[in-house]
């Protein structure tokens, strides 16, 4: 597909026939021809996993194409600033964001130990009751591997008593209601835990991001 741009890309890759631009603009450029957010959160959230790109160069593209066509892009954006690294985790905190009785959830924390030991860190976390909310998707769960890695981060988490909730992503599209009630029974049932079981919860930081 070729389409007019109002300025080329400063970033760009030179090869032998053509130049190629760079991941960012790449991202920016599919997401403002989409009109799902789903995708376009699966794009940008992919795109910062695999280190294709970074939060500051994704701010910069964004802001460059202004107000035309990014309200997904803009949206998915400050998704993951905030922390989430998926569509399906994007789609849980929405579904939770619904909430009246759940008070903020850290996505994607850095947990610690008393001691100041790194703990596993799962999707979701409600400190103030020691509940981790992890999303199952089936890609990441594919191999006998993968899967021992899953329980070996429930357990370690488990041990020292954090309740670990595991919903997948078709719940979260076709329940949100039931899995919402599930997260909200599990805080009421646990409300004050947080401080007894003492894993330290701080908030993951995101460089370059001033969208």
């Amino acid at each position: 597909m070729v389409a007019r741009a109002l300025a080329l890309d400063d970033k760009a890759r030179r090869t032998a026939l053509y130049p190629v631009c760079s991941p960012a603009r790449a991202v920016v450029d599919a997401a403002r021809d989409l009109r799902d957010l789903r995708t376009v959160r699966a794009i940008v959230a992919e795109a910062v996993q695999r280190d294709f790109t970074d939060l500051g160069a994704l701010d910069a593209e964004i802001r460059r194409a202004r107000r035309s066509r990014t309200a997904l892009i803009r949206k998915a954006f400050s998704e993951v600033v905030s922390g989430t690294r998926s569509a399906p985790e994007a789609e849980l905190r929405e579904c939770l964001g619904a909430s009246r009785l759940l008070p903020e959830i850290l996505w994607n924390p850095r947990l610690l130990t008393a001691d100041g030991r790194t703990l596993p860190t799962p999707d979701g976390y409600l400190a103030e009751a020691a509940v981790a909310l992890e999303v199952d998707s089936r890609e990441h769960h594919f191999s006998p591997g993968d899967w021992a890695r899953t329980m070996d981060r429930h357990n370690e988490l488990g041990r020292l008593g954090v309740l670990v909730l595991h919903v997948t992503p078709a719940q979260i599209r076709r329940e949100p209601a039931r899995v919402r009630r599930t997260v909200e029974d599990a805080y009421a049932a646990r409300s004050g835990l947080g401080v007894a079981v003492g894993v330290r919860a701080e908030p993951r930081t995101e460089p370059g991001a001033g969208c």
